[in-house]
Formats: structure tokens, C-alpha cells, sequence
């Protein structure tokens, strides 16, 4: 099962890791660079700074299956991060997308947005495909009918561990939503339209949903040219 490896990781302060001319940048990107150029990395590699809490850098890696990336990570990966104690303060959290996600096509656009809609771990596979079923009315409904919406992938994650944002101690997993814009203001006056308040509440109406959260990342991408043939 094809996934995307995700989470964010929180900068040091005064850092700019997006600059490569910088020594932090240098790090991030070497190992990014380093990772691609493995015969077993990931396809490819996404990262870019999150708008709303600018800390935070959101990195995202392609993989044929989470057992491939544990494997990569164990035996090449770590190799490549020896010195992000020096750029980064803490992981956030490591999880996986699945693969109705694959690939995300919505991390090429110049910004994308990151929805995250929590549901307890133990949640049915009844209500799972109910909230499946409304996510994909909510793009029907509301994203198709956005000319600036650039791609839109959704599914779930592979964990059901995730921590619950502001619910100490409560674990979940986790529905996303992934929608590339064109920039921010486009998905801002999206918000303003029929299309969206009449829609909204397909998402904000899911059946035990415990919470959601949603950033922005505008995205840098490196490819694994020794993988592209596969």
C-alpha cells in the first residue's frame, strides 16, 4: 500500500531552514537531497513552513509502503539526519497517509491546505466510510465548483494514535484533506461563496468527529530520479 510519511518538526528560533545559502538550510537540504538519491528513498519529498504557526516545518515523503520506510529509514535514513538535533527542537509527530492519498498531488501547487479531521481510534468501519462518503460530497459539492482549487486528496491515516490537539491524554485517527491553491486569498475568498457555506457542513457533521485542524504550507519538492521508472 502506496503512503506519504508526514508530520511537522519545530525549528529552533531564528533559523531559516527554507534558505539553503544558511547553515540550517544546508542541513535540510542535503538531507533531503541525500534521501532522493537512495536506490530505496522515497519517490519524492515535499516540505515548506507552515503560514500559521511559521516554527513549524511540515515535511512529507512518498514511499511504496510504510514497511519501505522503515526499513529506508532504519538502514539509510538516519545517515542523512545525523545533524538535525542542531536545526530542529522536537518531532511533532511520524505518521502515514494511505493510499487514496497517493500520490498528493495538492503539495505541487503553490500553497496547500492541510486539514486534519480527528475521530476516536475505535471508530466503525460504518462510520468510517460515513465520513469518507461526506468528505468526497464536500468536494463534489463545494471544491469542484472552485476554479482556483488545483488538486484535492483526501483519505485516512494509517496510525490511530495521533494526539488529539488540545485533548491531553486522548488518542484518534485522523481523516485528511489535502486541497492545493493558488495562493492563500484564493482560499480565503473560497470561504466567502455559496459553494462553501452550503458544503461545510458535510465536514463540521461527521459522525464522532472529536476535532479538526487546518494549516497552510507552501511547498519546495525534490523527486527520486532513480525511482521515477517504477
Amino acid at each position: 500500500m502506496a503512503v506519504t510519511e508526514f508530520g511537522p518538526m519545530v525549528v529552533k528560533p531564528g533559523l531559516d531552514v527554507m534558505d539553503e545559502s544558511t547553515p540550517e538550510g544546508k542541513i535540510v537540504h542535503s538531507a533531503w537531497k541525500g534521501v532522493t538519491s537512495e536506490k530505496t528513498g522515497p519517490f519524492r519529498v515535499y516540505w515548506g513552513m507552515e503560514v500559521e504557526s511559521p516554527e513549524n516545518l511540515w515535511s512529507f515523503f512518498d514511499f511504496e509502503s510504510v514497511e519501505e520506510h522503515k526499513k529506508f529509514a532504519k538502514e539509510h535514513g538516519i545517515h542523512h539526519v545525523k545533524d538535525f538535533d542542531k536545526v530542529f527542537e522536537r518531532s511533532v509527530f511520524q505518521k502515514h497517509l494511505g493510499d487514496e492519498t497517493f500520490p498528493p498531488t495538492a503539495f505541487k501547487s503553490p500553497v496547500t491546505e492541510i486539514m486534519l479531521a480527528y475521530f476516536p481510534s475505535g471508530i466503525s468501519s460504518e462510520a468510517k466510510a460515513a465520513a469518507t462518503e461526506r468528505i468526497a460530497q464536500f468536494k463534489e459539492n463545494g471544491l469542484n465548483k472552485c476554479a482556483d482549487v488545483q488538486a484535492a486528496n483526501f483519505g485516512w491515516a494509517v496510525e490511530h494514535d495521533f494526539a488529539v490537539p488540545g485533548e491531553e491524554g486522548k488518542t484518534a485517527t485522523a481523516l485528511s484533506l489535502l486541497i492545493g491553491w493558488p495562493s492563500i486569498d484564493a482560499h480565503m475568498r473560497f470561504r466567502e461563496t455559496d459553494a462553501f457555506k452550503e458544503s461545510i457542513g458535510l465536514i463540521r457533521g461527521m459522525e464522532g468527529l472529536l476535532r479538526v485542524t487546518m494549516c497552510h504550507v507552501k511547498c519546495k519538492t525534490i523527486e527520486n530520479e532513480k525511482r521515477k521508472a517504477e
